[in-house]
């Protein structure tokens, strides 16, 4: 499905603020796990594991509604397959809050935005999908952002927190491609089975039950948050074309950094600010021009294949 705005002009408008509303939700993100007093563990295991599980209650219920008589089907629609998106799933869950906690969050934003082209060079060397000129293009101009975000934060702290976020960024574009590579597997049910996977970790590797009382309720609301987010993200693109959305689910980097300054009195430095214009021009110039040329977005580039954090 390419997100055709099903549902006419009045679908159309729905489907645009439901993704401005998600990309607020992902953006908040790092303003909320920098509020909360736990460590990495506490934090990315309560978030995930609450929103996870929100999300599995919501795949079957659109399963109900959707004639199933068999509800989610595990074995069926996880199998090997699904497992392996789940791990890697919580895999990156996990480096998005470890990193968003040892560096600056415009740091972690502007890295990880640049995880489509990132997913572009994969798919070109795993699955032999063609690469446009103008996709190397805006790549090359990503990365030279991303170059430039992480040289001029060489802080003991911000190198270990950029680095972290690079690999994160990594991570996210292999799922991407084995996303594509697996295209029985339910992407959204796996990230659900993610965030539960991760709170069982939690409990053998870690502490999670050992949070501060007077820190549950924000971990409730930042678990709520992502579910809800993730909702929103996966409905609105079904009712608005692949190249509009992706252009409206890029709001969460600009959202992001705002509320980091907003909440956090986290104002990005000059030169992640200058990364960051880079990268979001190279976003912006490469989903313009195809909605501008009527062109679809390639698979790798399309919002609902892209897995949410």
């Amino acid at each position: 499905m390419t997100g055709g705005g099903g549902g006419g002009k009045r679908g159309r408008r729905l489907g645009a603020v439901m993704m401005l509303a998600s990309g607020l939700g992902f953006g908040a993100t790092g303003a909320i796990s920098r509020s909360i007093e736990a460590d990495v563990w506490q934090i990315a295991s309560w978030r995930s594991g609450i929103g996870g599980g929100a999300v599995l209650v919501y795949v079957w219920l659109r399963s109900r509604v959707g004639g199933s008589q068999d509800g989610l089907r595990w074995s069926a629609t996880l199998g090997p397959q699904g497992l392996l998106l789940a791990g890697l799933s919580a895999l990156s869950m996990i480096l998005y809050i470890d990193a968003l906690q040892r560096t600056e969050v415009a740091n972690v934003t502007v890295i990880w935005a640049t995880v489509p082209f990132l997913a572009a060079g994969l798919a070109w060397l795993i699955l032999r999908e063609p690469l446009r000129r103008s996709t190397v293009v805006a790549a090359v101009v990503a990365l030279g952002g991303v170059t430039l975000t992480v040289a001029g934060n060489l802080g003991p702290g911000d190198l270990d927190g950029n680095l972290r976020a690079v690999v994160l960024a990594l991570t996210l574009a292999l799922l991407i491609v084995l996303i594509r590579r697996f295209e029985g597997a339910d992407a959204v049910l796996a990230l659900g089975s993610a965030g539960v996977l991760l709170f069982l970790v939690a409990l053998v590797v870690a502490d999670p039950l050992g949070v501060d009382r007077d820190q549950m309720p924000l971990l409730v609301f930042f678990g709520a948050v992502f579910a809800v987010s993730l909702v929103l993200w996966t409905e609105g693109v079904r009712l608005i074309p692949a190249a509009e959305a992706g252009l409206l689910a890029s709001s969460e980097t600009p959202f992001s950094i705002l509320l980091a300054w907003i909440v956090l009195a986290e104002a990005p430095p000059l030169v992640t600010v200058a990364g960051g214009l880079l990268v979001m021009g190279a976003i912006f110039g490469h989903a313009g021009a195809d909605l501008a040329a009527g062109r679809v977005s390639r698979p790798w580039m399309r919002p609902r294949t892209r897995p949410r954090l």
